[in-house]
This record gives structure tokens, C-alpha cells and sequence, in this order.
């Protein structure tokens, strides 16, 4: 029943939230993907009679969801929804609230989306303009590199500026790959091998070609995983999946190694700045001591300067 609440917020339908309500419904269910509860799909279906009437029924206001951490007032900065956006602030949402993982407050998000009027909204509020995200970029920095000028004028004219560039530890030198080697060593020969196989297969496809159908084409990235990793049955696999820009690339930096335990090894690799990637992620490849040589066994990745891991896909 809670889910229907839901769904009778984002088509503003109150005699139907004030019904459900009535009869118990949760109104802080949440969606099990997302983590959105009804305030949070009434903004983002900028519902503003919704967002109020939840609100009056004891809706928390400073939830956020799962998905990208955003509270109410966050996705109504997504959405240059100033309507909804003043009437959360009149009610008190937190003004600097910021996501778990990339750290963005309602101000970082309106100023990347070039929204300049939710911009002066929270500006009068007194939202911070120093706060910084994940990247260690504020307001004016995201407005900068989305090329939002007039919201970069605004900021400025309110005192931001923009925050130093975090330093990044220099990369190590690479080993030549080898299926012998140490645990770099293994890791670099995987790489290498799937940037070719997935250069040569999006190349073919982008031409036309038939080349991703063929069993020889799958055969050969059933090879390289034979080659370069252990035999752990893997429910999921890239399989015929191939992209631009690759997942792997030569110029990916080597950030460190280790060796917890004698047959346990751990390999961190980072995006190259430049590469063709709207966001940088790292990978921790973690190896396994086989038969007395390295294998890559997980794999696993995150956004460059977030905390939490997620699985991968070898």
C-alpha cells in the first residue's frame, strides 16, 4: 500500500495521499532501488501541492535518497524547481545538506545545471559557496566547466572563488606484462589484452561489421580471462559488451600495490585525467596466488576520491 503513496504524490492526486495516509500507509516508505520516498518522487515529479501536502502530514524533509544522496531540496536544485525549492527552504530544509558519496550540496547541483534563478535562491538563503564536492570542486568550479557564465558571475559577486586543485599522488612505473610476473605485472598483461580486444571489437561494430556475433571474437575474452585470471565460476561477464572508450587503457596509472597475506595481493589502478571519461574511477584488482603464480580473482572499482567499493565485472 505504501508504494502507492508514492505514486499518488507524483500524480498529485491528494485525495488519494490523504486516503492512503489515513489507512496507514508509511509516508516514509522508500523506493528499495532508489531510496525515494513520496516527498522526494513529488518534487522530482515537481508537484509542488504534493510536496506540501506531505509535508503537512509529517513528511521528513531532510531525507535522502540512495541513489545519488540528494534530499528534497537537492532534487529541486536538479530541476531549477524554485517553486518547490522556496517553499522547502521556507520550511527549513538544510540549505549545505550534502550527499554521502559525491558530497554535492543544492548549490553545487544548480550551478552545474546552469540553474541560475534556484542559484539566487539559495544564495539569499545563505547556502555556502565554499563547500567543495568529492573532486574538491565548488559551486563556481562545477558552474566554470559546464560553461554556465552567468551563474559563475553571480557566484563570484557573492565571494566564491575557486578552491585549490587536490593533489594527487605521483603514478608508479608500470612492469612489462607477464603471465609469470608479480602481481603488476599480471594486472598489466590483462589490461593490455582486454584494450585490444575491445578497441578491435568497437571499431568493427562502429564499421559495421559482424565481428562482436562471432564465436571466435567471445572465445578470444574467454581466453584472456583462461590467461590472466583465476578460474572463480563468474555469474556475470563483459561477454560481448565493448565501449568507447575502452574500460582498460594503456595509459591507466598504476596507483599502488600490496601484499596483505603471502597469497593475497592487491593491485590500485586510476583513470589517466585525460581520458575520454566524464568521471574518474578506480580499480582494485585483488589476486590470488595459484598454482605459485598470480591471478586476478575480483575486481572491483569506485569514483576517485570516494570511500566506498563496489563489484565488478572481469
Amino acid at each position: 500500500m505504501s508504494n502507492l503513496l508514492a505514486k499518488a504524490a507524483e500524480k498529485q492526486d491528494l485525495d488519494r495521499i490523504d486516503a492512503l495516509l489515513d489507512a496507514g500507509a508509511d509516508i516514509e516508505w522508500q523506493h528499495k532501488g532508489t531510496g525515494r520516498t513520496p516527498l522526494l518522487s513529488a518534487v522530482i515529479a515537481g508537484k509542488a501541492d504534493s510536496v506540501v501536502r506531505l509535508l503537512d502530514r509529517g513528511a521528513n524533509i531532510q531525507h535522502a535518497c540512495t541513489a545519488l544522496g540528494y534530499t528534497a531540496l537537492g532534487w529541486a536544485a536538479n530541476a531549477g524547481d524554485t517553486k518547490i525549492g522556496h517553499m522547502l527552504i521556507a520550511r527549513g530544509a538544510s540549505l549545505d545538506a550534502a550527499s554521502p558519496e559525491l558530497r554535492r550540496t543544492p548549490l553545487m547541483v544548480a550551478a552545474q545545471g546552469g540553474h541560475l534563478p534556484m542559484v539566487e535562491l539559495l544564495l539569499a538563503g545563505g547556502a555556502d559557496v565554499a563547500r567543495v564536492d568529492f573532486e574538491g570542486r565548488n559551486a563556481l568550479a562545477l558552474a566554470e566547466e559546464c560553461g554556465h557564465a552567468a551563474v559563475v558571475q553571480r557566484l563570484q559577486a557573492a565571494g566564491a572563488q575557486r578552491p585549490p586543485a587536490l593533489e594527487e599522488a605521483p603514478a608508479l612505473a608500470w612492469p612489462e606484462p607477464a603471465a609469470d610476473g608479480d602481481p603488476a605485472a599480471v594486472v598489466r598483461g590483462y589490461m593490455l589484452a582486454c584494450h585490444a580486444w575491445e578497441t578491435r571489437g568497437y571499431r568493427d561494430a562502429k564499421g559495421g561489421g559482424d565481428l562482436l556475433g562471432s564465436a571466435a571474437f567471445q572465445q578470444e575474452r574467454a581466453d584472456i580471462l583462461a590467461a590472466w585470471c583465476t578460474d572463480r565460476k563468474r555469474v556475470y561477464s563483459t561477454g560481448m559488451a565493448v565501449g568507447n572508450p575502452p574500460v582498460h587503457v594503456p595509459e591507466d596509472l598504476l596507483a599502488a600495490t600490496s601484499q596483505p597475506t603471502a597469497s593475497k595481493a592487491e593491485v590500485l589502478v586510476r583513470d589517466h585525467p585525460q581520458k575520454s571519461r566524464a568521471l574518474r574511477y578506480e580499480r582494485l584488482f585483488v589476486l590470488k596466488r595459484v598454482a605459485g603464480q598470480w591471478r586476478i580473482d575480483v575486481l572491483k572499482k569506485r569514483l576517485f576520491r570516494i570511500e566506498a567499493w563496489s563489484s565488478a565485472i572481469l
